[in-house]
Formats: structure tokens, sequence, C-alpha cells
């Protein structure tokens, strides 16, 4: 079914009509993978209006950006398209946000599971004020952590939107880990998204 191109042109224009389902991915894969393609002010003033201050808190931030325009396009889109083919293109375009540049040499020895640690740790540390996370275990044979609350999962979940943002948002951490490097592995038994008590997630480099 996958190599059927009908599905293969339904998905791009799926993908080219529908925004990513977490912009805020962008900034965490850029962190990650070092990037050199950096964000630019809109303006050296500090002073010009785009720059002034919202007066929004996070979780407003995040009604605005997902619950008031992003969530209802996303089940509009399920409703055209079918929920069962609507949630596997979804998945694919997260996958995609997450391939490695096919002309870039990587040295996968050096993306060790200590160096994603510290990645995802200061990642996890600067975004202290959306989620709360505990670090199990890391050692140099498995990084282990556990999320118990999550504002992408409380702010989907408050919309009736789970699948979509598990499809979109948390389903991404797998690509993610692979596109980091291919021996490194995720298991993942609960996330807070789909209505368990937590993320657990467990990570380990296979030889």
């Amino acid at each position: 079914m996958k190599n059927d191109a009908p599905i293969k042109n339904d998905r791009r224009e799926f993908i080219i009509k529908s925004f990513s389902s977490c912009a805020l991915c962008f900034v965490t894969a850029s962190t990650l993978f070092g990037s050199d393609k950096k964000l630019h002010p809109i303006a050296s003033d500090q002073q010009h209006k785009f720059q002034s201050d919202s007066g929004m808190s996070i979780q407003g931030a995040y009604n605005f950006a997902f619950k008031e325009w992003y969530i209802p396009a996303m089940k509009n889109l399920m409703k055209q398209i079918g929920r069962e083919k609507f949630i596997d293109m979804l998945k694919t375009s997260s996958e995609m946000l997450h391939v490695p540049d096919e002309d870039a040499y990587i040295n996968y020895d050096e993306r060790t599971l200590s160096e994603w640690a510290t990645r995802i740790k200061n990642v996890c540390e600067n975004w202290s004020d959306r989620i709360t996370f505990e670090i199990l275990n890391n050692n140099e044979s498995v990084f282990e952590m556990k999320f118990t609350e999550c504002l992408w999962a409380k702010t989907f979940r408050e919309a009736d939107a789970s699948e979509i943002g598990y499809a979109g948002v948390c389903y991404q951490d797998y690509p993610m880990t692979k596109a980091f490097n291919p021996n490194l592995k995720l298991i993942r038994d609960k996330t807070l998204m789909q209505g368990q008590d937590c993320c657990h997630f467990k990570w380990s480099m296979e030889t």
C-alpha cells in the first residue's frame, strides 16, 4: 500500500497543506542535532513591535497555538481523509521531519548514548516550565526518564485530540532518536498523551 502512487500523492499534498504538528519540535531538533540553521530575529531593534511582550502565560500561548486553530484544522482534515488514513499520514509527516541529510557525513561513533543523554537533559531543563521530569537511570548502558507533567499532553487532551497529539508530537521521538544514531533504540511503554500516569522513556545503544 505504501508503494501506491495515489497514496504518496495524498501524503505529499497533506504535508504541503498542513502545518507541522508541533512547530516547537524544530527548536528541539536544532538543539539535539546541532543544526547550523538558526532562526533570526525579525529586527535587531529590540523595540520593534513584533518583539513586544504579548502578556500570555505559557498555557495561554499553547492554547492559542494549538486549541484555537491547529487542533480544529487537524480535526477537519481527519473528517475529510478518514481517521485511520489521517493518523498514518500524520505519523509519516512526523518521520519526515527528522530524516538526516543524505549528503552530510555523519560519524555515528561520536553520537553516543552519553551525548544523547546530555542533549536531552539540556532540552528538558530549558523546558522545565512546561514539563516535569525525573531521570531514573543514566549509565553506560541505559538512559531512562519519566515525565509526570507535559503541557503538550494537557493541551491536546483537553481539546479531545490525544490521537492527533500522539501522532504529530509524541511519535516524533522515534524518528528523532533514529536520526541521531540508527543504533540508538527507544522503548516507551507509557505516555501522558494516551492517558497513562506518565511518559516512560528508556534509551539504549544496540551493538
